[in-house]
């Protein structure tokens, strides 16, 4: 698999009971390796699956450490582009004590330059290609070009969602809440199933819409399928989406079909929300559930 995308520095605050604005709240402070691909460039490399990573970071110590620990998690780093005259990104966020976003700054511009090298257009065999739209819209085109339906597309969120809108029609899989559909059709969204219809009716042709708590959405061969998440301990939400991206894709490259691998990843997602902090990987049961998933299809077509 290859995955392009954001790979920066997170800093990360959670304040010891709620949130008040314009004042200093008690709490932590942490910092870790972010980005939405590369955190699922890592949950899927520490899984098993061969992964290959592509991105820009600064010529400095933040940069040289994510570039460290992308290679300890057994993914090929050898495509990262350092630029020696730029600094690491970094994301900023804000949590309340009960694990909920409350603001975010992103100090991101080194991947408003960032020209994809030919690593990234080249398929060398890779079934899948994802990306984030932390990657300019220019470049989010080229991979599309160069990829086509094998290209996987996270929006990330409100302010990157607008980038991914001129790739609608192209035949990738695109993942995004529910605030971020609305960006990509152009309207207001009361609930996944409704984006998902809306997407289709732009020319997506398939599409996994989340909504939190609400049953997420599942567009395919122009049906909309809606699956509801089960209960779930609630205590931290930082990375569920990725944890969830990464399962989905993990069972997507072990042959799934997208309703199977969607479910692959609301079983990762539940783990990542009853856990404090980002998943570190994903868990042997669920790695195992992907790779049942795509066992599961190739019976029945061995069956059919």
């Amino acid at each position: 698999m290859l995955a392009v995308g954001g790979c920066h520095q997170d800093v990360l605050g959670r304040t010891s009971g709620a949130y008040e604005p314009a004042t200093s709240c008690p709490g932590i402070v942490t910092r870790r390796p972010g980005g939405v691909a590369r955190n699922v460039a890592v949950l899927l490399g520490r899984a098993g699956a061969p992964c290959r990573f592509v991105s820009m970071v600064g010529d400095d110590a933040a940069g040289r450490e994510l570039v460290a620990e992308l290679e300890a998690a057994g993914i090929d780093a050898s495509a990262v582009v350092v630029d020696a005259a730029g600094r690491t990104g970094t994301y900023l966020a804000i949590h309340d004590g009960a694990g909920e976003l409350v603001s975010a700054v992103s100090d991101l511009g080194l991947y408003d330059g960032f020209a994809l090298p030919a690593a990234a257009l080249a398929t060398d065999g890779d079934p899948l290609v994802f990306a984030d739209a932390n990657l300019a819209a220019s470049e989010l085109a080229r991979l599309s070009k160069a990829h086509g339906e094998n290209l996987v597309l996270d929006a990330i969120s409100r302010a990157k969602a607008p980038r991914l809108r001129p790739l609608v029609q192209s035949g990738a899989l695109f993942i995004c809440n529910l605030p971020s559909a609305e960006l990509l059709v152009g309207s207001a969204v009361s609930r996944p199933a409704e984006a998902a219809e809306r997407l289709r009716a732009a020319g997506a042709r398939r599409a996994v819409v989340t909504g939190g708590a609400r049953p997420l959405a599942v567009l395919e061969d122009g049906r909309v399928t809606e699956l509801a998440p089960e209960p779930a301990e609630v205590v931290d939400v930082t990375g569920v989406g990725d944890a969830q991206t990464a399962g989905l894709l993990l069972a997507l490259s072990a042959g799934a079909t997208l309703i199977a691998a969607v479910r692959v990843g609301m079983a990762a997602a539940r783990v990542a929300l009853a856990t404090a902090g980002a998943l570190r990987a994903l868990p042997e049961d669920v790695v195992a559930m992907a790779i049942g998933a795509g066992q599961e299809k190739g019976m029945r077509i061995a069956a059919d």
